[in-house]
């Protein structure tokens, strides 16, 4: 067997698929009604396979995979099996274009597709080769609070949540500050008070909105406000968490650690969380996690179940993890089962995952 500190990339190969919802989700800035998920896989001259992705929502797929086959595939093959090196390498290739979307997205599928090469070289589930134990993770639920949803609506999903075990149920909010309100306390008031209720605004208010909205709900059980203001305006955030009482969360549309280094230095924020494919993949994610950790502030990632559920084996700050579709378990030869709220990872070595039946969705 090749020594795991020699053996190489071998050969790389990429593909693209787009995968119907069963529904239109429309949150307060866009509706999408499909996910598209550019798959990289990584051979090694060991004989081992590594699977990586990254996703959009409906658009930017074909970008992606463009870039990846143009740009970082000729630069990851011949390379060692050593994620952080290579991730380093591939984005001395994105200095010019900037290191934000498609760039970031395509270098997190490299970088996922290493890690799951490494966790199979090594014969160890990938929570294992971060030195977590695994065990199962606490979820909370999204699915159900998606803006299209009426007060009645948003009621019956909740108490179907709460039947189904999760931690919480997260909802969207804003439309119209009267609407946020009156949908907001139907939901809590139908949540059992031991369960979490969130609220994801989706960068859509102003700071005077998102002290208005504060305001209003002063007297209801809320774990955080998500991303109330434009993605980037720190500052805005730092003052808004100094004036009001309702812990705030951001980070899903952060795209490297720096990004997230702003917002913990200004002591603006109450949870991050970060997207392990729009962070750039599992080293930035890992990076961004200890850096929450230094300062004493929990981690809630957002989305890509699977992958996050290694990740929280591996961190003490990570009080739950998001619940947000099944629409990636189209793909998946094995999907993770989901019970009582909980999540597993797969003893497997690796990630764990693999695509399977899948052509029905391949674009060409």
């Amino acid at each position: 067997m090749r020594d795991l500190a020699t053996d190489t990339v071998r050969s790389v190969d990429t593909s693209l698929y787009r995968v119907p919802n069963e529904q239109a989700l429309e949150d307060a800035t866009q509706s999408f009604d499909t996910l598209e998920i550019v798959a990289l896989t990584a051979e090694s001259d060991a004989g081992h396979a590594g699977l990586g992705f990254t996703y959009t929502i409906g658009r930017g797929g074909a970008a992606t995979k463009r870039f990846l086959d143009d740009v970082l595939a000729p630069r990851l093959e011949g390379q060692l099996v050593s994620p952080r090196t290579v991730r380093t390498n591939l984005r001395g290739e994105t200095t010019f274009i900037g290191r934000e979307g498609i760039s970031e997205f395509a270098v997190a599928a490299a970088d996922i597709a290493l890690w799951d090469l490494l966790g199979k070289a090594a014969g160890l589930p990938l929570c294992e080769l971060l030195g977590g134990a695994r065990e199962p993770v606490t979820m909370y639920e999204t699915d159900g609070g998606w803006l299209q949803y009426d007060a009645d609506a948003l009621v019956e999903n909740a108490e179907g949540i709460a039947d189904a075990g999760f931690a919480g149920m997260k909802m969207k909010v804003g439309s119209s500050l009267d609407r946020d309100v009156e949908r907001v306390r139907a939901v809590r008031e139908a949540l059992p008070a031991g369960l979490d209720l969130m609220l994801d605004a989706n960068c859509s208010y102003s700071v005077p909105e998102a002290r208005a909205l504060a305001r209003r709900l002063d007297d209801v059980a809320i774990t955080w406000l998500e991303e109330p203001l434009p993605k980037g305006d720190y500052a805005s955030y730092a003052d808004l968490r100094s004036r009001v009482d309702m812990p705030i969360a951001t980070g899903e549309n952060f795209y490297n650690e720096t990004q997230f280094q702003q917002v913990l230095r200004r002591d603006a924020v109450d949870y991050v969380q970060p997207d392990v494919c729009r962070v750039g993949g599992i080293t930035p994610w890992v990076n961004v996690a200890e850096q929450a950790a230094a300062t004493g502030v929990p981690i809630s990632p957002h989305y890509i179940e699977p992958l996050h559920a290694h990740l929280a084996c591996a961190f003490g700050n990570v009080p739950y993890i998001e619940h947000h579709s099944t629409v990636l378990d189209e793909l998946l030869a094995d999907p993770i089962p989901v019970e009582g709220g909980e999540i597993t990872p797969p003893d497997r070595p690796g990630h764990g995952m693999a695509f399977e039946g899948a052509e029905q969705y391949r674009v060409d």
